[in-house]
């Protein structure tokens, strides 16, 4: 956060002369990054409706990544202040997720949490300076000889939030309270930084408890990502950094829209970190096929928690989300799992051992398939059991903690455990503009198997129909697949000449064989042949593609049923000729 004026209310001096509601404590919440945001938004509800509690929030630009957090707590209205007036700023309670930065600082009993699925993940190979500098030689004299020894066989083995550079200053312990979400973690905190374990409290995993609390809302957030009870839900879960599955994989999430029909939801889940270390921009252009393809695209603030209870099946690597699906007992699918990153013992680590591995250079839809026929929810068994000890009861040992600390009597009621709301769920999408299409007719009814046209197969694999044909809109970015479609479909509104409208495309297209204008259920056509009609449908991209399967198979047009129904995928409509020209 840069230097910026100091606030004067609700804190400083003059704050209780400007304020409406005087509370008894004031705590600071340290938002390193967005990440940081999104568990920190699990922990905070433990203060609802308590007037004698005021929050006020900080930035330590500890983070190398800039994640615009500071504009998310902007829209949701909290008091923000900057860094410098927070460290001179005494406050009853401080609580932060993560241990970068100069906590030490801080004038207040301070909580660190993890801010993900418990302490997972070993530190990067080379320790920042200023971690390292938080551990004095007589500090270092006094961590027990099997410490010193893990620590010295390599700097990156230490576990980001258990191991001395992350809690230790001066030989002294810096948080008042760590919190560990299950026991396990209080061996390792004990064979790499003993001194800490005074100040360990096991408190569980509040989101783990909010997304068991959410699992009866799966059919709201199927529908907020455009899914019916028909729809196979895939979500694509990726943490950041180069073995991560998007940076090891980043043609996967279009190769799985090239390779799954459309009764398949695409949805990905991208690390805060990779959106921000690269620019949101340039992450939306990066998916630029995939998003008109059908991807939803998750935003980094919200949502992917609500995105992984709606799928039936989630893709990803050594990351928390994909520990959180595995931890639901979900059919879960890694691919890409680093286990030189991971530390040992811990329930991301039982993702690991128990998780089946996707093999990029074999079919996906096969595989996919196989992995939701064949699930066996006692597969992770294990990893949930390791993502919390105190499974549903995480508020209320924070709420006790967190009080504690204030010195301030508990309130009434049960701390909250909020479902996460549907509302929140709003995946990035844009609209699809080019289809493969696959139709067989029997009698008075056509079945239609479509797959986006945008993205493309992995190099060497085959389509899954070799009689495929292309059918865009005519407001399709791409040239070359316009003029090679069979079928181009445009909007038209009520002014427009229809006639007109289907000559035209028809001129202008050279590949086309019919053309198709659409105005709300109503689609009227035109081939080559010049054979026209109207119809009325729900779906006229897959009306028009029904058609030019039929013709495409040879048969007589005026044989072409005046009714018939239409089936793609599982969704089935009827479509009614109204009026047809020979």
């Amino acid at each position: 956060m840069s230097a910026s004026p100091w606030v004067k209310v609700p804190i400083g001096p003059d704050g209780p002369r400007w304020s409406t509601v005087h509370p008894l404590r004031t705590a600071l919440v340290v938002v390193h990054t967005l990440t940081a945001w999104n568990r920190l938004a699990d922990i905070l509800p433990v203060f609802d409706s308590d007037h004698r509690v005021q929050l006020v929030f900080t930035f330590p630009g500890a983070s190398a990544i800039d994640s615009d957090v500071e504009h998310v707590l902007h829209e949701r209205g909290a008091i923000r202040i900057d860094w410098s007036q927070a460290v001179d700023t005494e406050f009853d309670l401080a609580i932060s997720v993560h241990n970068s930065g100069d906590l030490h600082e801080i004038n207040a009993p301070l909580i660190t949490l993890s801010h993900g699925m418990g302490y997972t993940k070993h530190a990067n190979q080379r320790i920042s300076e200023s971690a390292n500098q938080r551990i004095s030689e007589s500090a270092n004299q006094r961590i027990s000889e099997s410490a010193n020894q893990r620590i010295s066989e390599s700097a990156n083995r230490s576990v980001y939030g258990l191991s001395p550079e992350w809690l230790l200053r001066d030989g002294s312990v810096v948080p008042t309270a760590v919190v560990l979400s299950h026991d396990e973690q209080l061996g390792r905190l004990a064979a790499t930084t003993p001194q800490a374990v005074p100040a360990a409290v096991v408190a569980g995993d509040p989101c783990f408890d909010r997304l068991r609390a959410s699992l009866p809302e799966r059919a709201e957030y199927r529908r907020a990502l455009g899914a019916d009870a028909s729809s196979t839900v895939v979500a694509v879960s990726s943490t950041w950094g180069d073995k991560s599955l998007i940076g090891r994989h980043p043609e996967l999430i279009g190769e799985l829209l090239a390779e799954l029909p459309d009764d398949h939801v695409v949805a990905a889940v991208l690390h805060p970190n990779t959106w921000y270390a690269h620019g949101p921009w340039q992450l939306r252009y990066w998916l630029g096929a995939s998003l008109r393809s059908g991807l939803r695209l998750i935003p980094p603030a919200e949502g992917w928690q609500q995105t992984i209870i709606a799928a039936d099946v989630t893709i990803g690597d050594h990351g928390a989300v994909t520990g959180y699906s595995a931890a639901l007992r979900k059919p879960t699918l890694l691919a890409s799992f680093p286990e030189e990153e991971v530390a040992a013992g811990s329930a991301v680590a039982a993702v690991g051992s128990a998780a089946p591995r996707l093999d990029v250079h074999r079919g996906l839809a096969d595989q996919l398939r196989e992995a939701i026929r064949r699930h066996d929810p006692d597969r992770f068994g294990e990893v949930e059991r390791l993502t919390s000890s105190v499974p549903d009861d995480s508020a209320q040992h924070l709420r006790k903690l967190c009080y504690r600390l204030m010195d301030l009597p508990e309130p009434t009621g049960s701390a909250l455990v909020p479902v996460y709301p549907a509302r929140t769920l709003v995946p990035e999408r844009d609209t699809v503009r080019a289809w493969w299409f696959d139709g067989d007719w029997h009698g008075d009814e056509v079945r239609l198997t479509r797959w986006p046209a945008d993205v493309h197969l992995r190099r060497g694999r085959k389509p899954a129909s070799p009689d495929r044909f292309l059918v865009v809109a005519s407001t399709h970015p791409q040239r070359d697949t316009r003029n090679s479609a069979a079928v181009v479909v445009r909007e038209v509104d009520a002014a427009d000449d229809v006639g007109e409208v289907l000559a035209q495309l028809l001129t202008s297209f050279p590949a086309c064989r019919l053309a198709a204008a659409r105005l709300g259920g109503q689609c009227w056509m035109l081939d080559r042949e010049g054979h026209q009609l109207s119809a009325t449908t729900t779906d006229a991209v897959a009306a028009a593609s029904a058609v030019h399967a039929w013709s495409r198979a040879r048969r007589d047009w005026s044989a072409l049923p005046a009714r018939f129904d239409l089936a793609v995928g599982a969704r089935r409509s009827t479509v009614v000729i109204a009026k047809r020209d020979q």
